[in-house]
C-alpha cells in the first residue's frame, strides 16, 4: 500500500496514476486484520469458553437439585449464546467486514499521505456536523472522554467532530464548518473555545435566531479557522436577514467587525463589533455580575412531573378548603409562565398542590425513600388531597422510574425546591426563561410558579428597573442564547450580565417611578406607562454612566 501510494503520488502519467489508484482499490477490497492473543474480544472469548467448561465439567458430591441443573443448564445456553455473537464478531474485524461500508480517508485519500505512507493532513476541511444532542450519545460518552480533549459530559456531538475537523486537517490547513453556535456560550463550549484559540481563528459569521434549514430549528454560525499561529484580529458578523441584495460574500463584508483575539479566553464568548466590545469591556470594570449582586439568589420554579395532578383551578381550591381548613396549607398560587408582561402580576387563575417529598412528614431527616408512614399519615389527615392525587396514581407512578416510589412517595412532587422553597414566600423578581422582549415582574403576594419561570430572591426594584429596561434587554443580547425572535436566559450566562449599584438618590428616584407603574398596571393591566419606562430608560442609561455616543449604541 505504501508503494502504490508513493507511485500515485508521483504518477508521470494519468494512467501510471489510474493504475495505481485500481491496486489500492484493490488493497481496501482486501483487508484483512489479525487480532493478538491480547486483543479485548480475544481475551473475553478464552473467558467465556472458560466458564463454559467449568459449568459442563462440574462434579457434584450431592447431586443437584432439578432447579439447580436447569438454572446450570440455562446459565450454560446464555454462555453459549454470547460466545457465538463474539465469534461472528471478531470473524468480521480480521476479515475486513467493518470496512465494506465505510469511508476509511487514508484509502479514499491518498495524497494526504506522504512518500512514506505517514499522514499528513488535509488542506481543507468543510462541512456540517451532525446537529445531535447528547442526550442520544450516552452509549458514546466513555469512547469520545478517551478520544477528545474537548470532551464535555454534555456537549452535543457536533463538537467532536469540531475536533476531529482540526486534527486531521495539515499545518496551515483551512477549516471551515457550519454548526450550532452554542458552543460560544454553554459551558460544555468551554473546552472547544480553548481549543479554537490555540488554532487560527479568522471569522465567525452568527445567524442568531434566523432558520436556514427547513427540516429543522438550528441556532447555528459559519466557523472559518486555520491550523497555524492565532492572528491579532478576526472577523465578526451577525447576519440580520436572509433578503440581501448582493452576494453573500458582499452581505458578509458589509456588515463584518474586526474584533481583537485578546478580548477572548474561554468564558463566555461575546461576539459583537468593536465599539460593542469596548463598551462591554467598561461596563464590566464598573460593575459587578447580577449572581453577584444577588448573592447568587436565583431559583428554578417547580417541577411536579405531572402538572395535570397537581395544577388546580380556583373551584377546586374553594371545594379542598371547604371540605377541610387544614388543605389550605399546601394550597399554593402559581404562575404557570403565560400571559406574561413585566411590570404586571397577572390575576391568579391557578393554584398547585405543594406536596413535598415525604408529605407531612417532610421535616423527619430520618426518612429516607419512599415512607410508607408518610402516605398513612397523609390519607389520615389530608384525605381530601390524597384523594384527589389517588385518582392519578397510575400516571404518577409512571413519571421518572428510577425515583418514583423509590427516592419519594408516589404521590409527592418531583422537584419540590426543597433547598429554597421559603424564597417563593418573598418580596421577589420573577422572570420567565424564554423571553421575546423584557418580562420581569415583582410579586408580594407569595407566588410560586413552574419550571418555565425562575425567581430572583431580592426585593429590588431598581434592579427590576435595569432588567426591564433598554439597557437591560441590550446585554441579554450579548450573554444569553438565541431562540426565534428572542433569547433563552440560561441562569450561567444571563447571571454574567454586569450590574451597576445605585447610590441612595438614584435608587429612590428609580424605586418611586417603579411604584408608579406598578400601582397603574395593578389598577389597569392596560394603562399606558411608556413614559415612565423611556424616564427609567434614561435613569437606568446614567447608572452605567453611558455617553451619549453610547446610549446610541443601545438604541441602534
Amino acid at each position: 500500500y505504501r508503494n502504490a501510494v508513493k507511485t500515485y503520488r508521483n504518477a508521470e502519467n494519468k494512467e501510471q496514476k489510474r493504475e495505481m489508484k485500481k491496486l489500492i482499490a484493490d488493497i481496501k477490497g482486501n483487508f484483512k486484520t489479525t487480532l493478538g492473543l491480547s486483543d479485548v474480544n480475544k481475551t473475553k472469548l478464552r473467558r467465556l469458553e472458560g466458564e463454559v467448561e467449568n459449568l459442563q465439567g462440574q462434579i457434584f458430591l450431592i447431586p443437584e437439585t432439578k432447579a439447580e441443573r436447569t438454572k446450570r443448564e440455562k446459565k450454560i445456553a446464555k454462555l453459549n449464546n454470547e460466545i457465538d455473537k463474539l465469534k461472528v464478531e471478531i470473524e468480521d474485524i480480521e476479515n475486513g467486514r467493518m470496512y465494506e461500508n465505510a469511508l476509511e480517508w487514508r484509502f479514499e485519500f491518498p495524497e494526504v499521505l506522504n512518500n512514506d505512507g505517514v499522514f499528513i493532513g488535509f488542506d481543507v476541511v468543510m462541512g456540517n456536523p451532525p446537529y445531535i444532542r447528547q442526550e442520544e450519545i450516552k452509549e458514546l460518552k466513555p469512547l469520545l472522554q478517551t478520544n477528545f480533549i474537548t470532551y464535555s459530559g454534555t456537549a452535543d456531538l457536533y463538537v467532536f467532530f469540531a475536533e476531529r475537523g482540526f486534527k486531521i486537517l495539515k499545518t496551515q490547513g483551512q477549516f471551515c464548518y457550519i454548526m450550532p453556535n452554542k458552543w460560544m456560550q454553554a459551558g460544555y463550549g468551554k473546552a472547544l473555545r480553548t481549543y479554537i484559540l490555540e488554532n487560527q481563528l479568522q471569522e465567525i459569521i452568527d445567524f442568531g435566531d434566523i432558520q436556514i434549514f427547513e427540516e429543522a430549528t438550528t441556532y447555528p454560525c459559519i466557523l472559518n479557522a486555520s491550523k497555524q499561529q492565532q492572528n491579532t484580529n478576526f472577523v465578526s458578523a451577525t447576519v440580520k436577514t436572509l433578503n440581501y441584495i448582493n452576494e453573500f460574500a458582499v452581505y458578509i463584508k458589509s456588515i463584518s467587525n474586526q474584533i481583537k483575539v485578546e478580548t477572548l479566553n474561554d468564558e463566555i464568548w461575546v461576539i459583537s463589533s468593536d465599539s460593542d466590545q469596548k463598551l462591554l469591556s467598561r461596563i464590566k470594570s464598573n460593575c459587578v455580575s447580577l449572581a453577584e449582586y444577588i448573592d447568587n439568589k436565583s431559583f428554578r420554579g417547580i417541577l411536579t412531573g405531572l402538572t395535570e395532578a397537581f395544577l388546580i383551578d380556583n373551584n377546586k381550591m374553594i371545594e379542598l378548603i371547604n371540605q377541610n381548613s387544614k388543605n389550605k396549607k399546601v394550597i399554593k398560587p402559581i404562575l404557570q409562565g403565560r400571559n406574561i408582561e413585566k411590570y404586571l402580576t397577572p390575576n391568579i387563575e391557578k393554584h398547585i398542590l405543594f406536596i413535598p417529598w415525604h408529605f407531612p412528614l417532610e421535616i423527619n431527616s430520618n426518612i429516607k425513600g419512599a415512607s410508607i408512614e408518610a402516605e398513612s399519615v397523609f390519607q389520615k389527615d389530608y384525605p381530601a388531597i390524597y384523594n384527589h392525587l389517588l385518582g392519578y396514581k397510575e400516571k404518577l407512578e409512571r413519571r421518572n422510574s428510577v425515583e418514583t416510589g423509590i427516592r419519594y412517595e408516589w404521590y409527592a412532587m418531583q422537584r419540590w425546591a426543597s433547598d429554597y422553597y421559603e424564597e417563593f414566600e418573598k418580596p421577589k423578581i420573577m422572570y420567565q426563561i424564554f423571553q421575546t422582549k423584557p418580562c420581569f415582574i415583582y410579586d408580594e403576594q407569595g407566588l410560586y410558579c413552574n419550571n418555565s419561570m425562575w425567581i430572583i430572591s431580592k426585593a429590588d426594584k431598581v434592579l427590576l428597573a435595569i432588567l426591564n429596561s433598554k439597557m437591560g434587554w441590550w446585554l441579554i443580547s450579548k450573554y444569553c442564547t438565541a431562540i426565534q425572535n428572542g433569547f433563552q436566559l440560561i441562569w450561567k450566562y444571563f447571571g454574567q450580565i454586569p450590574i451597576p449599584k445605585a447610590n441612595p438618590k438614584q435608587g429612590e428616584v428609580i424605586t418611586s417611578l417603579v411604584d408608579q407603574i406598578l400601582t397603574a398596571k395593578k389598577s389597569d393591566s392596560k394603562a399606558d406607562t411608556t413614559t415612565l419606562e423611556t424616564e427609567i430608560d434614561q435613569l437606568v442609561y446614567q447608572l452605567y454612566e453611558l455617553t451619549p455616543e453610547e446610549i446610541q449604541i443601545i438604541e441602534g
